[in-house]
């Protein structure tokens, strides 16, 4: 259930307590302007207006905003629980740049505005301040989606996203977020994603919307990664419910059914590394992962495919993986674009994988295509793709 807890009381009793570990954010005037602002800019190599347009990759850097903090933390809008949210980028992975670099390749849409949108209660309790997304889908006619995690609450959910205008780059992106309905464990009306330890993907296939886990034990739950499916009548008529054992009484924080259903799973400590999309022939594709050595080697991303259409989907390897993935670095996006899969990972090398093909049947190959780290100041510090889809941006 939600649970609020007071990071700025536990930081006055680190500044008291001897030994205690400082958790203070350092003082800041916040942000009262139009657009964005200017301390949460880290893609200096990017284009200085937006250009890009037609069939690209949404990519979002998940590393919360705020610079000042000496704690993970968005940086405030206004000082009165407000914040600046995740960055989003477009990302032309055929465009030719010159002697430009690749920035011409990637342009910032805007950040995620959390604020009243969310529910007030969400703005009054610091919950805004450690919010992020930890993947996006995107469909012509369903619009944008993100998977989000509330840090503070420990709650997985979903998210509505809406982007005033896809030619600016500095959009305040509207957001609506729909946390999985919380209960026990064993309980069925429990939303069968609530207590999994990590989500990692989202993604169209055909209408479907689809979640995936990776393959690491939760509480209470097996290590078996799974592909979950949203409904389309909650894609269709998104709704808030306040869940009785709720002690915040939140009108604007949990979904008020069950989204989540299980449709497949995998093998015990396997799961999804980092994205779904859609394979050549229509069927889910995704990257997977295994936790134990005797199964797979960890360093490895393993492409696995599922016919979403079967009466059992089971998910199957299609001979296709990526060798020598640091830890930390699983391609967690995927999108095909002008036909070509690319993978992204979170610090930003792109990867251009060639499935198999009539002159090569059952022969797959990964290159390094991109690398969008050298735009970014600092990226260790300022850079977490956590997620990708393919969108299509029409201009005027």
């Amino acid at each position: 259930m939600k649970v609020i807890f007071n990071i700025r009381s536990f930081a006055l009793l680190a500044l008291v307590c001897p030994g205690c570990v400082d958790l203070s954010v350092d003082a800041t005037t916040g942000f009262d302007g139009e657009g964005i602002p200017a301390e949460v800019e880290s893609c200096t190599g990017c284009l200085s207006s937006q250009e890009l347009s037609g069939e690209l990759i949404l990519l979002v850097n998940t590393k919360l905003t705020n610079p000042r903090s000496n704690y993970t933390a968005n940086f405030p809008i206004d000082g009165m629980g407000r914040y600046v949210g995740a960055a989003l980028y477009l990302y032309d992975p055929s465009r030719e740049c010159g002697d430009e670099g690749p920035g011409c390749r990637l342009a910032r849409v805007g950040h995620l505005w959390l604020d009243e949108s969310m529910g007030m209660l969400s703005v009054k309790d610091g919950s805004l301040e450690r919010f992020t997304v930890r993947d996006l889908a995107w469909h012509p006619e369903r619009g944008l989606w993100g998977l989000s995690y509330d840090a503070l609450n420990d709650e997985w959910g979903v998210l509505g996203l809406e982007v005033p205008d896809w030619g600016k780059h500095d959009n305040h992106v509207v957001v609506g977020r729909y946390t999985f309905k919380p209960g026990q464990v064993d309980d069925p009306t429990t939303d069968a994603c609530y207590w999994r330890q990590s989500l990692t993907a989202l993604g169209f296939v055909g209408d479907q919307l689809l979640v995936g886990s990776a393959g690491k034990p939760g509480d209470g739950t097996d290590a078996k990664g799974a592909v979950f499916s949203i409904p389309s009548s909650f894609l269709d008529a998104p709704a808030h419910c306040v869940y009785a054992n709720d002690r915040t009484m939140d009108p604007k924080y949990y979904a008020c059914d069950a989204l989540c259903s299980i449709a497949s799973t995998f093998e015990d400590r396997v799961g999804i590394a980092g994205d779904i999309t859609e394979a050549a022939d229509g069927s889910l594709l995704a990257t997977v992962r295994a936790e134990d050595v005797t199964i797979m080697p960890t360093d490895r991303n393993a492409l696995y495919q599922m016919d979403m259409g079967a009466e059992t989907p089971t998910p199957a390897a299609t001979g296709g993986f990526v060798d020598g993935i640091l830890a930390g670095r699983d391609i967690e996006g995927l999108a095909r674009i002008g036909g070509v899969l690319y993978g992204v990972d979170p610090l930003g090398l792109v990867y251009r994988i060639n499935e198999p093909s009539a002159d090569a049947p059952g022969v797959w190959s990964v290159e390094v295509h991109d690398d969008l780290s050298v735009l970014f100041d600092n990226p260790i510090e300022s850079l977490r793709f956590r997620g990708a889809t393919r969108v299509v941006v029409e201009t005027p």
